[in-house]
C-alpha cells in the first residue's frame, strides 16, 4: 500500500524481507564499531592534561546531552541497557560514569549559564539526570547525590516566565526537565519527588494549565508557546511535545 510521504526520499522503498534475528545480527558489530570509534576521539578528560588539553576537556563537557561529551555518556547508558552488548555493560557504564563524572564537575565548578542550569538537553539537569541512571545501573547507592542535585532545579523552572528566550519548550525550558523527570521515575520506579511531585506538574509547566497566561499568538493553535519571541509548533521548541507530557504526568496532576 504506497503511503503519503510528507518529506522527498531519494532512496528506494525496501524491496525484500529480513530473516528473525538477521537485523540484530547484521546492526549488532556496526553500533560497537562505531562505540569504539567515538571513544578514541574524546578528548583527554584527566586533571593532569597540559593547558590544551585542559582546555579541550573543559569545552567538551560543554552543551550538555546535545552538544557535549554528557550525550556520549547518555549514549553508553543506553547501549548498555541492551541485552546485545551484555558482553560490554561494565565497560560501557565504567566510561559512561568517567564521562558523566567529568560534566558534573564542570556544572559545579565552572559557570554554568544561569539560563540553562535547569535543562535537559543543554544543561545541568540532563547531566545530574544521566549521572543518577549511570550511578543507580552500576549498582552504586551514592546514584542519590546526583538525583538529589537534579530535584533540587525544580525550583529553577518553576516560576511561570524564568526563562526569557522560551519557558516551556524541550532544550532548555520546563518541557524537558519535566521529560527528564520522567525517564527517571521510569528507570528508578520510584516517584521523582520535587521534579515536580504529586500535584505540582502544571505549577512546573503551566504551559500545561488551562489557567497559565501565555502570550497571545495569530495562530491556529492557541497554546503555542514561544521561544526567542515566535510562536512554536515543533516537537523540540514547540507544542508538539505537550501532546505526550499530560498523559504522561497524569497520575500526577
Amino acid at each position: 500500500m504506497d503511503t503519503k510521504r510528507c518529506f522527498a526520499n531519494r532512496f528506494d522503498d525496501y524491496q525484500g524481507s529480513l530473516l528473525a534475528g538477521q537485523c540484530e545480527e547484521a546492526v549488532a558489530p556496526l553500533v560497537t564499531a562505531t562505540i569504539e570509534r567515538i571513544l578514541q576521539e574524546l578528548p583527554p578528560l584527566g586533571g593532569g592534561a597540559e593547558a590544551r588539553g585542559a582546555a579541550a576537556a573543559a569545552s567538551s563537557c560543554q552543551g550538555g546531552l546535545y552538544g557535549g561529551v554528557a550525550g556520549v555518556a547518555y549514549m553508553l547508558y543506553h547501549v548498555s541497557q541492551s541485552p546485545l552488548f551484555a558482553g560490554a555493560r561494565e565497560r560501557y557504564l565504567r566510561s559512561a560514569k568517567r564521562l558523566i563524572d567529568a560534566c558534573a564537575r564542570a556544572e559545579e565548578w565552572g559557570e554554568p549559564d544561569a539560563d540553562t542550569r535547569a535543562a535537559f538537553l543543554l544543561g545541568g539537569a540532563g547531566v545530574y539526570a544521566v549521572a543518577t541512571l549511570v550511578y543507580h545501573a552500576l549498582g552504586r547507592s551514592d546514584y542519590v547525590q546526583p538525583l538529589g542535585k537534579f530535584r533540587a532545579l525544580c525550583a529553577v523552572c518553576a516560576p511561570v516566565s524564568f526563562l526569557e528566550c522560551g519557558s516551556d519548550e524541550l532544550f532548555v525550558g520546563r518541557a524537558g526537565y519535566l521529560c527528564a523527570a520522567l525517564v527517571l521515575k521510569q528507570k528508578l520506579a520510584q516517584e521523582v519527588r520535587g521534579s515536580p511531585g504529586r500535584g505540582g506538574a502544571l505549577a512546573a509547566c503551566p504551559a500545561l494549565s488551562p489557567n497559565s497566561r501565555l502570550r497571545e499568538q495569530r495562530t491556529p493553535a492557541p497554546r503555542t508557546p514561544c521561544y526567542s519571541g515566535a510562536a512554536v509548533s515543533s516537537v523540540c521548541r514547540g507544542s508538539s511535545v505537550f501532546v505526550r507530557l499530560p498523559p504522561s504526568l497524569f497520575q500526577s496532576l
